[in-house]
């Protein structure tokens, strides 16, 4: 009887081991099969259904930040008739569509191999804009002139490609941490810049990657 509890005790301390240690195995996993050029696992990993509208609120609220901090980008747009709701309705739209196109496990696929394709080049000038890449004086005279964002950012491509090179490097070390019960946060910093990667627990004892903080 002594024998059998034990055991029984023993199963339970190496569930709730596995439990609590499976978020580090599965990052194991990953980084694995990154170290060896496999993207597979990783976009497997992600739970596009979730990450999707997570980068979506992100990006409006950089919006919002950005209309309020650039009121000549607001005169300008109001010169063409465009008020603050229908600059914001036009921003709202253009993020909804851009996410929806680039996150998708076939685009992030193209992504990872050097593939720039048509559907990702809306969400990255998107990501430019909130990140500070684009010259907000520039963008909203060439707005002004040909009354189309797509066109004013498309201007400024080459010199977006040369910040955004010199933005990137290589992240520090990665702190790894729990966020809740079933929320793991893998947090590291890049040119000084915080990116969080978040991670939900998904049927027990795998994770799946369902958010990217931005900076």
């Amino acid at each position: 009887m002594k024998v059998l509890s034990r055991l029984i005790l023993l199963i339970i301390i190496l569930g709730v081991v596995a439990f609590f240690a499976s978020p580090y195995y599965k990052l194991y996993t990953l980084k694995t099969a990154y170290d060896k050029g496999d993207y597979t696992p990783i976009i497997a990993a992600v739970n596009f259904e979730q990450l999707r509208p997570n980068l979506k609120e992100q990006l409006q609220n950089k919006v919002d930040n950005t209309l309020a901090d650039n009121a000549q980008l607001v005169g300008m747009a109001k010169l063409l008739g465009a008020d603050d709701g229908k600059l914001r309705n036009f921003a709202m739209g253009y993020i909804d569509n851009a996410v929806d196109k680039a996150i998708t496990a076939d685009n992030l696929t193209a992504l990872v191999h050097g593939d720039v394709t048509k559907d990702s080049e809306p969400l990255l000038a998107g990501l430019a804009l909130a990140g500070g890449l684009v010259d907000m004086g520039k963008l909203a005279s060439d707005f002004m002139a040909t009354g189309d964002l797509n066109q004013a950012v498309s201007k400024q491509k080459t010199a977006i490609a040369k910040k955004a090179l010199s933005a990137t490097g290589t992240p520090e070390k990665p702190e790894l941490s729990y966020c809740g019960l079933n929320c793991f946060s893998v947090a590291t910093r890049i040119k000084d810049k915080p990116v969080s990667v978040i991670l939900h627990r998904h049927n027990g004892f795998d994770w799946q990657i369902d958010n990217v903080v931005l900076p």
